[in-house]
């Protein structure tokens, strides 16, 4: 099963979920329970060494506060 990271479009809540083939309409959001999601593309690292380990003092594009989950 692929994993997948879905965006709510009710409350935000960004989170992965492994989804059967077929099944994306099943999915819906743990906090509120929104059906309304929106599948994001991720990245994925290719190789090895620490070119594709991220800082945690670098802050993501996702947030202004550079605070949030992503971030940590």
């Amino acid at each position: 099963m692929p994993l997948y990271e879905f965006i709510c479009q009710t409350c935000g809540r960004r989170f992965e979920a492994l989804v059967r083939i077929g099944r994306e309409q099943e999915i819906c959001c743990a906090s509120c329970g929104g059906r309304d999601l929106k599948k994001l593309v991720s990245s994925f690292g290719i190789g090895g060494g620490a070119s594709r380990i991220k800082s945690s003092s670098a802050g993501c594009a996702t947030c202004s506060a550079k605070s949030c989950s992503t971030c940590k």
